[in-house]
């Protein structure tokens, strides 16, 4: 734990120099410094221009103008003042104004306020104002933009024009500011782009981060699990008396439900992370649905409660599913169910919808007695850590996992989770998928397997290669009661020792993570030595899509995630005991 613990303060102080590093992500001192530079060099123009056509008191007062922004520029550039926008947009709100007192509204001078209303955006942090700044400057303007009208219509102009000057000048602030208006427009969209992008590799550095650490917490916390559900499973062999028996029980739950939660937190940061995919394989629908209920009869049964299971007939047959996934989401509905139900039944109905050609639809529903669900909590179960009130024991109940997972896992296989409840009165869940059949298979000429029986692994040479003694002792106890032989090697080089000196080993099971040489590099020189023994990836780590591609790339055959269930094991290896059969083309 300590070891977890440092590595997640590493994580969030790489997290939080990131962030300190990109505070000002829209670069808004920045803006405001361009915008600055570029209402001088407008005012530096204007003033020559009037100079040129004979304005000489307009030319004189945009040189004061420009004289203003030039020094609160250097101001701010030598840390003197701490807000350089306000004073922008304030001397060009006055300078405005000014110029209407001057030149009245025939200059179309009126027309520059529409760029600088345009720029706000750019210039300020919303992120951080939360609007109030903003508001600030938009009223500044308008207020401004109203007065100079008021004056210019109401006031006579300071200056005397000729025809030919003033149409010069109006059509001069006319392009310039429609110009400015277009530009910060475009430079608006320009940066808003930017900003996201920038928000989004920020997002994806801080969730890569906390992937990385939660895959890690994951190994860390699975591989003390699987020796605690490895001995459980040992345990259930033996003979106990009433008391051990209560013992055991309260053992067995208690590991599997942190298991369980340890998944759903680990599943839930793959699916926020896009991560999570669907394997779909073929199984017997039938029999699955029937296994489905089976881990927890013992369950009902303490509670009282009776697990109905109704099946459709026309649902024995073979289709594509991704059977992980499924069992979590039965896992997680029956739970709830379970928890939530004190009289009464739970009810596990699924019928045949319709059969097509190459798919058939399935309706599946959950269905309890139990404490049932007000209306105006119906959608907020759905939400991530949303946890159910129990009146009752005046506690909040789950970890508010469980149904969000059910409800992403759902729509990645195009699906979704429909609620029908009413307090007091239990709760329905229910969805429907369409499942393929699979593709049909054919037999080809394979090397003969060994004779196994279903839970014999008689004369079957297996090389164990672990490095956690405890995952070791628990694996060769499993792997032994099946009557294989077993030989153990606690890193890869020992590993490759021990194939040296005996190669008729006909499976390896191989960790990972493990000291001297890891799987990663011990793999390579198995497959280069002895390309015909079948390895399997052995591991507690977080296993997505993307790796075990890159675990089948180099070499593994498969991957067994620990905690292991024997039978889960046994049938892996078996299945790598002789060639695989082919797809017909």
């Amino acid at each position: 734990m300590k070891e977890i613990t440092e590595k997640y303060h590493r994580l969030k102080q790489k997290d939080d120099w990131y962030l300190n590093a990109h505070f000002d992500i829209k670069d808004v001192q920045k803006r405001t410094y361009q915008l600055g530079l570029a209402m001088l060099f407008t005012g530096i123009c204007l003033s020559i221009y009037t100079s040129y056509i004979g304005l000489y008191v307009s030319s004189f007062v945009s040189a004061c103008f420009c004289f203003a922004i030039l020094m609160v520029i250097l101001l701010k550039y030598h840390g003197d003042i701490e807000n350089l926008t306000i004073f922008i947009v304030g001397i060009v709100c006055a300078m405005l104004i000014s110029t209407a007192a001057i030149e009245g509204l025939r200059s179309s001078q009126y027309l520059y306020f529409f760029p600088l209303m345009v720029s706000v955006p750019i210039i300020v942090d919303l992120k951080h104002t939360q609007y109030k700044e903003s508001f600030i400057y938009i009223g500044m303007i308008i207020i401004s933009f109203l007065a100079s009208i008021i004056i210019g219509r109401n006031v006579h102009p300071l200056e005397d024009f000729t025809p030919t000057q003033i149409g010069r000048l109006s059509f001069v602030n006319n392009v310039i500011a429609i110009s400015s208006t277009i530009v910060f427009a475009v430079a608006y969209i320009f940066f808003e782009k930017k900003y996201i992008n920038e928000l989004m590799e920020r997002s994806k550095k801080v969730i890569d981060s906390r992937t990385k650490f939660l895959a890690t917490m994951g190994h860390e916390l699975r591989t003390p699990l699987n020796g605690i559900i490895g001995v459980v499973n040992l345990l259930k062999e033996q003979n106990r008396d009433a008391q051990q028996e209560e013992y055991f029980q309260i053992l067995k739950y208690c590991s599997d439900h942190m298991l369980q939660q340890v998944n759903n937190i680990l599943d839930f940061n793959k699916i926020e992370a896009d991560k999570l995919d669907i394997h779909p394989v073929a199984l017997d629908l039938k029999q699955f649905l029937l296994n489905v209920g089976k881990p927890f009869t013992t369950l009902f049964d303490e509670k009282g409660l009776e697990l109905r299971i109704n099946i459709d007939p026309k649902l024995d047959m073979q289709v594509m599913a991704d059977d992980v996934r499924l069992i979590q989401i039965f896992n997680n509905l029956l739970s709830n169910a379970l928890k939530f139900t004190d009289e009464g039944y739970v009810k596990l109905d699924v019928s045949c919808r319709k059969k097509h050609k190459n798919s058939v639809e399935v309706d599946f529903s959950i269905q309890d007695t139990g404490i049932g669900i007000a209306e105006n909590d119906q959608k907020k179960i759905f939400e991530s850590f949303w946890q159910v009130y129990d009146e009752d024991t005046k506690k909040f109940v789950g970890t508010g996992l469980g149904l969000t997972i059910c409800v992403r896992l759902l729509k990645l296989m195009g699906s979704s989770l429909i609620l029908e409840s009413e307090k007091g009165k239990g709760s329905k869940f229910s969805f429907k998928l369409n499942m393929d059949y699979p593709v049909v298979l054919q037999q080809t000429a394979t090397t003969p397997a060994k004779a196994l029986t279903d839970d014999n692994l008689s004369g079957i040479k297996i090389l164990l290669v672990e490095d956690n003694q405890i995952n070791m002792m628990v694996a060769k106890k499993v792997l032994t009661g099946f009557k294989a032989e077993v030989t153990s090697a606690y890193d890869g080089k020992e590993a490759l020792d021990k194939l040296e000196a005996n190669p008729n080993f006909d499976i390896i099971l191989m960790d990972l993570e493990m000291p001297v040489m890891n799987g990663y590099t011990a793999i390579l020189e198995v497959k280069k030595l002895y390309p015909d023994i079948p390895v399997i990836a052995f591991t507690a780590s977080l296993v997505d899509q993307k790796m075990l591609s890159d675990l089948i790339e180099s070499g593994f055959v498969d991957c067994i995630l620990k905690p292991f269930q024997p039978l889960h094991l046994l049938s892996n290896i078996k299945k790598y005991l002789s060639r695989p059969l082919k797809a017909v083309v």
